[in-house]
């Protein structure tokens, strides 16, 4: 199970979503009142484990890592926030969560706390790929709203999509978090790719249930990087999403 292969990296997780927690709270009231931020548990560790991971594979444990799992995990909730708004607002709405001006307000909040997170972390040339990717994600939005009809006969159109909205962070956690341990150049386009297959495999199995190609290509390209024991955590990781149906693991 999932737990299983993340104990070792437990502590450093619960520090990223304390610190998140820190920041749901305004002086309204909690964020959650105002836009959907339910998560599985799976959601809410992911994309901060592989950025965790991918640095133990360079030996390298420093705070600038925690603080990318969490400007990952917040670009992630806010883009998600954004994807969920309705086209129209329903006149006779009663919970502002199903509306459109609230969510839209959370979601460019949590934007901004990934932009001070980045300040307070001295990481502030990261914000060019991040917001690159950013940008990526809404693009994919766009294309995913203005071809609801056409997508589910067309295989290349969904799986680009897929791509923009789900495997570009995915990859941009990778590649990033070897940025910040030093990997070496040539490691940080294989970073890039290991986190894009992830992305593709998890963004198609969570909309189809299906297994996908990506994943066992993520594990070959595993087999390019590093060897060190923390290697083994990574591959498991891999394993796991392979193996269950990711909309249910805990």
């Amino acid at each position: 199970m999932l737990g299983d292969v993340l104990e070792e990296i437990k502590e450093d997780l619960n520090y990223i979503y304390s610190n998140i927690n820190s920041n749901l709270s305004i002086k309204a009231g909690q964020i959650g009142d105002y836009a959907h931020l339910e998560l599985s548990s799976l959601d809410k560790c992911l994309r901060p484990a592989v950025v965790l991971l991918v640095g133990r594979l360079y030996n390298c444990k420093s705070p600038k890592l925690l603080s990318l799992g969490a400007i990952i995990q917040y670009i992630f909730m806010a883009s998600r926030i954004h994807q969920n708004i309705p086209e129209t607002r329903q006149t006779q709405e009663v919970d502002p969560r199903d509306g459109t001006q609230f969510p839209v307000l959370i979601g460019d909040y949590l934007y901004g706390k990934f932009f001070t997170t980045l300040c307070d972390a001295e990481i502030l040339h990261l914000l060019r790929p991040l917001a690159e990717i950013i940008g990526r994600i809404h693009e994919g939005g766009i294309l995913d709203r203005t071809n609801l009809h056409r997508k589910e006969d067309n295989h290349q159109l969904a799986a680009e999509i897929i791509k923009l909205e789900t495997a570009e962070l995915f990859a941009g956690a990778a590649r990033l978090a070897g940025e910040l341990a030093e990997a070496p150049e040539e490691d940080l386009q294989l970073l890039y790719e290991f986190g894009l297959n992830i992305g593709m495999g998890y963004g198609l199995k969570e909309k189809t249930g299906l297994s996908v190609k990506y994943f066992q290509q993520a594990l070959m390209i595993l087999e390019k990087l590093p060897n060190c024991p923390d290697k083994v955590m990574l591959e498991n990781l891999v394993r796991v999403l392979q193996i269950n149906d990711i909309r249910m693991v805990v």
